[in-house]
């Protein structure tokens, strides 16, 4: 029996050793699968990258603009459409010295290859088709009060908020009203918060432009003319802006300065000048009125800056006032300076501007936006007479926009502007829409449909 036991035993232990060393063969249990994980932490749309605490969000649109367009130019009325994918990647994480951020945006679309040039219709040529274009409208990285890379500048406030952008035609967003820049914010608490920032001058600066005419249909340059404003040459010194910020429940509210160099060639001799600009802003949440109701207000006044006053909200005056001639060239119409009668120096132009937008929530899914500005240039004559003259002018725009929202993250809208350009000045007699140059109108109506995501 003791025998039998034993063998019994002997053959419960072989096989239980035969069985651990087949089983020692045998292929690791997978590991388990790694889900992707949801990070709460910055807000929604916010998940963790696998395998890191770095917390990323992925957002855009898909667009398509479909508008009417009557320029400043002599008889520039166009229907144009565009279609624009925009995708932006936000990667946000916590280290000992605070908030480490990456943001990035760019979008492509597909539209008009200057289907009607602004000056080709003095001789009836025009170019035509469609063409595609990709561009990079933020990058930038935070860190520890730091930012560094291409953002808004921090002079900026108001930024056409409440309004379609590129209502009359300019290709731009205000989003890619951007520079770049290396700045560095102080909080103190309660919502205040004051930035010094280094900014990119090639940004701002606004100079005597090429002349261009069309020719039996053939387009040539000359080069700039002193006469027509300064003509930049290599940066010299950086723009520094400066802003003293408050957000709270009720709003926004920001101060703002910024030094800007306008550095020219007169003569053949380097010269330079200083420029600045001034400002302020407000932000008021109506919600008294209605969930998301709010108002805008900004003013700026510049002094040998121009593009401070126009270009918060990449205003299409900017663009216009420098097409508004009619003789078939585009020149300079103002810059941020002009050379002096004896050549020696540079005399800056001024100006000043007026924005507003106020927002209101019929439903919450319908809402409608009126907005506006007012821009007054003061802009002195150079050393020789400028053909096509529209220093010292007026411009401005108003307009109002409906925007139905049938589901969410779904816009459908149409937009209709109204904007107005008016010069002490008519040198050249030259007329442009059935008017002198001196003074002219303008419409614009576009409408949109838009998918956020």
């Amino acid at each position: 029996m003791k025998t039998v036991k034993s063998l019994l035993l002997g053959a419960a232990a072989g096989f239980v050793a035969l069985t651990g060393a087949q089983a020692a063969d045998l292929p690791g249990k997978a590991a388990p699968a790694e889900y992707v994980r949801i990070c709460d932490t910055y807000g929604a749309g916010f998940f963790f990258i696998p395998g890191t605490d770095t917390c990323l969000r992925i957002g855009g649109y898909v667009r398509m603009d479909a508008y009417l367009t009557q320029t400043f130019a002599p008889g520039n009325n166009a229907y144009t459409t565009r279609t624009r994918l925009l995708l932006n990647f936000d990667a946000r994480s916590n280290t000992e010295f605070g908030l480490l951020r990456a943001y990035g945006e760019f979008f492509v679309q597909r539209g008009p290859a200057n289907n009607v040039l602004p000056f080709a219709v003095a001789t009836g040529a025009g170019v035509t088709g469609q063409a595609s274009a990709a561009y990079m409208s933020r990058a930038f990285i935070q860190f520890a009060g730091f930012t560094f890379g291409n953002s808004a500048s921090f002079f900026n406030f108001y930024q056409g908020d409440v309004q379609f952008v590129a209502s009359s035609g300019a290709a731009m967003d205000p989003s890619r009203n951007s520079t770049n820049l290396i700045a560095y914010t102080a909080s103190f608490g309660s919502g205040f918060s004051a930035t010094v920032s280094v900014e990119d001058p090639q940004f701002r600066r606004i100079g005597a432009l090429t002349t261009t005419s069309v020719i039996a249909g053939v387009q040539t340059f000359t080069a700039p003319v002193a006469a027509n404003g300064v003509i930049y040459n290599g940066n010299g010194i950086p723009d520094v802006v400066g802003n003293l910020r408050v957000d709270q429940g009720w709003g926004s509210a920001q101060v703002m300065a910024a030094f800007h160099e306008v550095r020219s060639t007169i003569g053949g001799v380097g010269r330079s000048s200083t420029g600045w600009a001034v400002g302020g802003g407000v932000r008021l949440n109506l919600d008294m009125l209605a969930r998301g109701d709010v108002l805008w207000l900004q003013a700026v006044y510049t002094d040998g800056a121009l593009a401070y006053a126009f270009t918060n909200d990449n205003s299409d005056g900017l663009v216009q006032t420098r097409q508004a001639v009619g003789t078939g060239l585009l020149t300079s119409t103002y810059a941020d300076g002009v050379s002096n009668a004896a050549g020696t120096g540079i005399v800056k132009s001024k100006a000043w501007s007026i924005h507003g937008g106020f927002r209101h929530f019929w439903t919450p899914a319908l809402r409608s936006a009126i907005w506006g500005k007012y821009v007054s240039v003061d802009a002195p004559g150079g050393a020789v007479a400028i053909v096509n003259n529209l220093n010292d002018f007026r411009f401005w725009q108003v307009g109002v926009n409906t925007i139905w929202s049938p589901v969410r993250n779904l816009d459908l809208g149409v937009e209709v502007v109204y904007q107005n350009l008016s010069s002490r000045n008519n040198l050249n007699g030259g007329v442009a829409n059935g008017t002198t140059i001196g003074t002219q109108n303008a419409w614009s109506g576009m409408f949109r449909v838009q998918r956020n995501f």
